[in-house]
């Protein structure tokens, strides 16, 4: 399951020292101590932003008789974030802390990687259905079917998305089986010292090859093929609105919101299939040319959360305006509207 290149010890700061000197040793503890940081502070931006669109997602619709759809996806995206955040922050740690060293696999790390595992599914088909919902909504189509699914789709997609959250938990539900097998391998952590990494697999009776293939094309391959199509089709709904707009100027009001939407929604699709290509470098590079640190791991994932959150938070309007009044600049904002209205009835 996890490969010896791309997880072992010394992808993950443990690195042999060449000369038994105090200085290199501790010029190697500097360096990894200000990683250690600096992922930290990473790792408290994106969490507290994706937070701030949960809670603001949850108290808005409180009070209310249901979810929107729009709402509903933000919610799912930012909370599977987090955990996404937080298990990435820990997998990082354990290794740190040697576990695949251990005599037995603990089930804490199983239970890690599951929740990474499915908090990246949850959050990769939520943006996937996120950019349908919006490519329905603005596109017009001249079929009866897809006419019919238009006018309910927000009870499709919100059906979606609650069995995306209950496939994404049962999909990976394999991982919290990992054990350790035969397979090991003898690593160097430091001078005399080594550690005997062993290779967590999966129970015997499981098809381990088959298995991963449809994780991955469950994971990656599929939203992906999801988000192409619509992404594209609200590009060109967005060149066709742009090149309108320049001939009949009046619309552009009633009609900028929508297209503020669709550019952000489709910057989201640009922000995974980013992240995903990143990741897939990660592991290519590390299993067929040299080892990677995993910090850039952490840093691929930290961008993805952050930007997703700072997207979702422009693209929806009750959250722009719950950050301005956090930040105490909803007055001005007013006050610069009404000012711009008084100087063009003066005009």
């Amino acid at each position: 399951m996890l490969c010896r290149r791309c997880f072992s010890s010394q992808s993950f700061g443990f690195q042999s020292a060449s000369s038994p000197s105090s200085k290199s040793t501790t010029m190697v503890l500097f360096i990894n101590t200000l990683k250690f940081y600096g992922m930290a502070i990473l790792l408290f931006f994106g969490v507290l932003w994706n937070i701030f669109n949960l809670v603001a997602t949850v108290v808005q619709h409180g009070n209310s008789r249901g979810l929107q759809t729009a709402s509903l996806a933000i919610l799912f995206i930012s909370l599977s974030n987090v955990l996404l955040f937080l298990s990435t922050f820990g997998i990082i740690v354990m290794m740190l802390m040697g576990v695949l060293c251990w005599q037995e696999l603990p089930m804490f790390f199983c239970v890690v990687l599951y929740v990474w595992l499915a908090s990246s599914s949850v959050s990769f088909w939520s943006i996937a259905w996120l950019s349908v919902f919006y490519c329905m909504k603005v596109v017009s189509f001249s079929s009866a079917l897809l006419g019919t699914i238009k006018n309910n789709i927000s009870t499709v997609i919100n059906a979606t998305l609650v069995l995306t959250v209950v496939s994404s938990c049962v999909m990976f539900a394999p991982v919290l089986s990992l054990t350790y097998r035969n397979e090991t391998s003898i690593t160097s952590l430091a001078e005399n010292v080594t550690c005997v990494i062993r290779k967590p697999l999966f129970p015997s009776w499981m098809n381990m090859n088959l298995y991963v293939l449809v994780f991955v094309c469950y994971l990656a391959l599929f939203p992906v093929m999801v988000m192409l199509p619509t992404s594209l089709r609200m590009v060109v709904h967005l060149c066709k609105h742009t090149m309108s707009m320049r001939k009949n100027q009046n619309e552009f009001q009633s009609a900028d919101s929508y297209l503020l939407v669709c550019r952000l929604t489709v910057a989201l699709v640009g922000v995974y299939i980013v992240t995903l290509s990143f990741i897939c470098l990660f592991f290519l590079y590390s299993l067929f040319v040299s080892q990677l640190s995993a910090d850039y791991l952490f840093m691929g994932y930290s961008f993805y959360c952050s930007a997703t959150a700072v997207l979702l938070t422009i693209s929806n309007k009750s959250l722009r305006e719950k950050l301005c009044l956090l930040f105490c600049c909803e007055k001005p904002l007013v006050r610069s509207r009404d000012e711009k209205s008084r100087e063009t009835g003066a005009a």
